[in-house]
């Protein structure tokens, strides 16, 4: 049996949104592999990257819900 007969993307999580607990507004991403948080900067590398990953047809974890006390 030929391994070519089971390609299949495999999409993983790799980014999370995160949410202001003050404003309740998305404030950044969160990178899951090394916990960086990325800035929406057009000129950072590493947001660049995520946009790409977007791209791809991708999609982050949602924000948690904000804990209301």
């Amino acid at each position: 049996v030929s391994q070519s007969r089971y390609r299949f993307k495999i999409r993983l999580f790799m980014y999370k949104l995160n949410k202001s607990r003050i404003s309740n507004e998305i404030v950044n991403i969160k990178r899951l592999s090394d916990g960086a948080f990325i800035p929406f900067d057009p000129a950072n590398t590493d947001y660049q990257e995520y946009l790409k990953w977007l791209a791809e047809g991708n999609t982050p974890l949602p924000p948690d819900d904000p804990i209301n006390t």
